[in-house]
């Protein structure tokens, strides 16, 4: 079961290639960004800004294009407000790939994508049909910047780029282009996964120091219950982002550091792993995250989408109870690439604050979804602001807050009892507007004391209410 921790998981959700890497002769400039995976994780990357990336994208580990946060909604209703996450990493419903080449696609490169295309078919029940008329579809394109191969992340929605313009004369190796499909079907680099460093050794002496973001462990499940796969066709090569020539990773098990990057093609450890991942049901709420001023009990939708390759039966929905009452289902099955209402019945807010709760969807021959759903409790317009203080290692607290607009910018003061105190920084600020934001402050010399902060904000776009939360620093 995909297991989250109802707190930790609000907590987490918001506190390059086996192919040469792609480096900048210029310091990279990084963000933080949120990747959905199709298997229902969401996870916090560092992304890296570039001249060459598409115009509201970032690219993560190398060569995986990711969007940029959105804004602030326009609009906020008295009931609140649901937010979707950033980047929804589907399946493409029953193995099958529309595409489409571009005219500015020379004729080896054609060749070339051709013969991944033929490469991934032979080895796998993935279908790529010529786009005819279809809305979604992979386009390859060649942008005629050197070494830049890259792809979203799984299935995007509309037309959804795929360069190839790397490789001698711009023409990539053949394995090349199947690593960048198989980014398009949903897959991640091997060697960013959760359990890595029991398989391998990062040499972060040897890596370019601007570089460390992208040997960052993302997901939990690898590629489905298979195995750490050395060979395969997503795994960096063993000098990947090298500042000295000498290894960045260096395999356990007396596996070779030479077997690693391999660029022939899908290896046996790929093909099992598309072959589980596009005949597995993965299910998806829309939605994280819900704001309300509700003081007495209510009902919302939701929608339940099934983000895998094939149809899937729910076969009930269990809850927690914390602020959520009951769910029902419109519909048990869900075709793949469709969704289902979901109907939740909601406890009325207690009073302002931030309530987790886990939800489990039970899928008919598969493992359950469970997702942790959050909610913000505002008293519009009274109280504007919630702010929650946790303990987070020696002399640290963590503070977890949002604002009913979504502010970016807030001014933080401390006290101990009536007497203010110095804190490390005075501003908490966002590039970007987020319901709920996370910050760690440090609080030197104050093991044991119970420290009040508050915060301010101070780009509102309605009345700014100020709060304050207390708690004994650890």
């Amino acid at each position: 079961m995909r297991r989250w921790t109802a707190w930790t998981a609000l907590s987490v959700l918001l506190a390059a290639c086996a192919l040469t890497p792609r480096v900048s002769r210029e310091a990279p400039t990084w963000e933080p960004v949120w990747l959905m995976l199709p298997d229902g994780s969401e996870v916090k990357v560092e992304g890296q800004r570039v001249p060459w990336a598409p115009p509201g994208y970032v690219v993560v580990q190398g060569d995986i294009l990711v969007p940029r946060a959105p804004a602030r909604p326009e609009a906020l209703t008295p009931q609140g407000l649901a937010l979707e996450p950033l980047t929804w990493g589907r399946l493409w419903p029953y193995g099958v790939v529309p595409y489409e080449v571009d005219p500015g696609v020379s004729q080896m490169q054609r060749e070339v994508i051709q013969q991944a295309l033929a490469h991934v078919q032979e080895k796998t029940l993935i279908r790529f049909v010529p786009r005819t008329t279809e809305a979604d579809y992979v386009r390859f394109i060649s942008d005629g910047v050197p070494g830049t191969c890259w792809s979203v992340l799984g299935k995007r929605g509309g037309a959804q780029d795929l360069d190839v313009y790397c490789g001698q004369g711009g023409v990539p190796s053949m394995g090349t282009v199947v690593h960048e499909i198989l980014h398009a079907l949903g897959f991640m680099h091997e060697q960013s996964r959760a359990d890595r460093d029991a398989y391998v050794e990062i040499l972060w002496e040897n890596i370019q120091e601007e570089y460390w973001r992208e040997f960052a462990k993302i997901g939990g499940r690898g590629k489905l219950y298979q195995a750490y796969d050395y060979d395969s066709v997503m795994h960096y090569h063993a000098k990947a982002f090298s500042k000295n020539g000498g290894y960045t990773i260096l395999p356990k098990n007396g596996i070779p550091p030479e077997r690693l990057g391999q660029k022939d093609g899908l290896s046996p450890g790929d093909v099992e792993a598309v072959r589980l991942y596009y005949a597995t049901p993965l299910l998806r709420l829309r939605w994280w995250f819900h704001q309300t001023t509700y003081t007495t009990d209510y009902t919302f939708p939701q929608e339940l989408l099934n983000v895998g390759a094939v149809d899937a039966r729910v076969t009930g929905v269990v809850l927690e109870g914390r602020w959520l009452q009951s769910a029902e289902l419109a519909s048990q099955e869900i075709p793949a690439g469709g969704s289902a209402t979901v109907t939740f019945r909601a406890k009325a807010c207690p009073g302002p604050g931030f309530q987790a709760e886990r939800v489990t969807f039970q899928v008919e021959g598969s493992e359950a979804y469970e997702v942790s759903y959050t909610r913000a409790c505002y008293r519009y317009p009274d109280q504007t602001t919630l702010l929650r203080l946790d303990p987070a290692g020696r002399e640290t607290l963590l503070l977890t807050y949002g604002e009913w607009t979504w502010a970016k910018e807030y001014a933080l003061e401390g006290r101990v009892g009536n007497t203010p105190i110095s804190l490390p920084f005075t501003r908490l600020t966002s590039e970007y507007s987020r319901p709920l934001y996370t910050a760690l402050v440090p609080l030197r010399g104050l093991a044991g004391e119970e420290v009040c902060l508050r915060i301010t904000p101070l780009d509102s776009r309605s009345s700014p209410t100020s709060v304050e939360a207390c708690a004994v620093v650890p």
